[in-house]
């Protein structure tokens, strides 16, 4: 059969329409990229322009290197439209990328045998210690540690709600007597906690408890009852302790009398003075002072004793005597004063007494009241008022939040001033020429001066209620809310 006859039987084969089949395997698609504009008869700076597709990634499509190209779904748009550029078939191109990329996942990788372990003597296993166990190890060591640390804090500040505690050792008892002129006040409270004591007279007292917690100042004592207020807190948490009231009296000396000594067995049975008005700073402008309160003595004596004008800094207080002060004259330039210097005054039989007193000299006066009682050691009590020209004075109320945030409404002379939750630290100050109403639903948490001198707490913590505030005398739970 001659050559044209076997071409004529093969087109039969395959049929008019079809060609024989090309089995020349296609070009890789980056060298029919590259050929394609060669042909075009551009360089890849034209191309980069042309297309807008940068020339690092037009460089990688004819390489073949599909590494340095960006995602497979921008690799496609980037085929694409280089393809069109060429005038190259774009769904071509496309199909033998895919089919390039895919060969290139499924080639066959070369499995790498590891060399065989070397044959080792039987025994004990041994502890390799690498580097990074070592590192290892440092990292528990700083976690565990930390996780400690933590834990610690937690536990130290997880009962903030409950105060700091506090106890006296010495004196033994909170109502003590002695006839000494100082005495040391120790207790115990937290570790290394600030003890701050105030004393008569305003006095000053801090110092530290040591890493037990215990603490010991010495202070000074005057003739009659000697209050210390003393107040822990602790330096890191700001947890505060209950105020603690400790009273020490140190008697006056009473007269000898006439005769032969008697022996009484036993040593003197305290008397009790509860004084109820005025209270200490008291400040007003009527000349006539209500001195009232309560005590188990028979007698009361109240020594009056002048200490300078309204705006003067007060003298120190002397002890109190059964008899006006001396030595001490008034500046020239003030009048002699004129008020009472001595005054008596009955007990009735329920251990009550009040006298009115008038001051008709405007100034700052010492009270000293004493209480006697037969066979019994006196006891007095001290307060500083200040009477003022008549006429309406404006009295000063500070409110301070201490431990818990606290709900307040203040009333000033029947008008409201303040509404508001404040929280502790926060501070604020009230003026009115009468009274002042106090509504709060934490009495236990507001500290309250009255003309510079501190009053007491109005409840416990968590109490609600109103209270009524007045010049003179201590604050008094309200009939109905302000």
């Amino acid at each position: 059969m001659s050559a044209r006859q076997q071409q004529r039987l093969g087109l039969r084969r395959l049929g008019r329409d079809r060609l024989p089949v090309d089995a020349t395997p296609a070009p890789p698609v980056g060298e029919t990229l590259q050929a394609a504009r060669e042909r075009k008869g551009v360089d890849l700076y034209r191309a980069e322009r042309d297309t807008k597709i940068r020339l690092r990634y037009i460089s990688a499509l004819e390489d073949g290197d599909y590494a340095e190209l960006p995602a497979p779904v921008y690799t496609k748009g980037f085929l694409r439209n280089y393809a069109i550029y060429l005038g190259l078939e774009p769904d071509d191109i496309l199909e033998r990328w895919r089919d390039e990329m895919e060969q290139q996942r499924t080639a066959t990788r070369v499995a790498v045998i590891p060399p065989p372990m070397p044959m080792v003597e039987p025994g004990g296993r041994r502890l390799n210690i690498t580097p990074s166990m070592i590192v290892a190890g440092l990292v528990g060591l700083v976690v565990i540690a930390f996780v400690g640390y933590i834990g610690i804090q937690l536990f130290r500040f997880a009962d903030l709600s409950q105060p700091l505690p506090m106890t006296i050792t010495s004196p033994p008892d909170v109502f003590f007597q002695t006839t000494a002129a100082t005495i040391e006040l120790a207790g115990d409270t937290g570790s290394l906690a600030q003890v701050h004591i105030t004393g008569p007279a305003d006095q000053i007292y801090d110092t530290n408890s040591n890493a037990a917690g215990g603490w010991h100042q010495l202070v000074n004592l005057a003739f009659g009852e000697n209050d210390f207020i003393i107040l822990a807190t602790d330096p890191v948490s700001g947890r505060k302790s209950n105020n603690l009231t400790v009273t020490i009296t140190v008697p006056l000396a009473s007269p000898t009398p006439a005769g032969p000594a008697t022996a009484t067995p036993g040593p003197p049975v305290l008397l009790s003075l509860t004084l109820g008005t005025p209270i200490d700073g008291f400040v007003t402008s009527d000349p006539s002072v209500v001195v009232a309160g309560t005590t188990t003595g028979n007698s009361i004596r109240i020594t009056s004793t002048y200490l300078g004008t309204p705006d003067s800094t007060p003298a120190p207080s002397s002890f109190p005597s059964a008899s006006p002060a001396s030595g001490s004259p008034a500046p020239s330039a003030t009048p002699v004063p004129v008020g009472p210097a001595v005054t008596d005054v009955p007990v009735g039989s329920d251990g009550t007494f009040s006298q009115a007193l008038n001051f008709a000299t405007p100034g700052r006066w010492l009270l000293t009241v004493v209480s006697s009682g037969t066979g019994q050691a006196p006891v007095a009590r001290q307060v500083t008022i200040v009477v003022n020209k008549a006429g309406p004075i404006t009295h000063h109320l500070q409110l301070t939040i201490v431990t818990q945030p606290a709900l307040i409404k203040v009333v000033a002379d029947g008008s409201p001033v303040a509404n508001e939750t404040l929280n502790v630290g926060d501070a604020r100050e009230f003026t009115a020429t009468n009274q002042f109403c106090v509504k709060t639903n934490n009495a236990g948490s507001l500290h309250l001066v009255l003309d510079g001198t501190d009053l007491p707490l109005l409840g416990a913590a968590g109490e609600a209620g109103s209270w009524l505030i007045k010049p003179g005398i201590a604050p008094v739970r309200a009939a109905r809310p302000c």
